[in-house]
């Protein structure tokens, strides 16, 4: 297996979803999901005992983790990716 590309995205370091799918041996279907039920569980997160700092901002931020993304497929339609950050 290759390493990883890490890219630079807007100054945060960042890997494609699809390339830690294949690392990790899981479909990029699958990925996507699992990753739309963490980004769930940190929204959710914030709701709880107002989930809040005291500056008014969530504590657990998605995109510290995940940034949202596209890229088109073989059958030249874009899709919907994750980039996924170094944290």
């Amino acid at each position: 297996m290759n390493e990883l590309q890490v890219i630079n995205h807007k100054g945060t370091q960042a890997v494609d979803r699809r390339e830690v799918a294949e690392m990790v041996g899981k479909e990029h279907k699958n990925l996507l999901r699992d990753i739309n039920g963490y980004i769930e569980t940190m929204k959710n997160a914030g709701n709880l005992n107002g989930g809040y700092s005291n500056g008014g901002q969530l504590k657990i931020e998605p995109s510290d983790f995940f940034i949202e993304s596209t890229y088109t497929n073989s059958q030249n339609k874009e899709m919907p990716c994750y980039l996924l950050t170094k944290k």
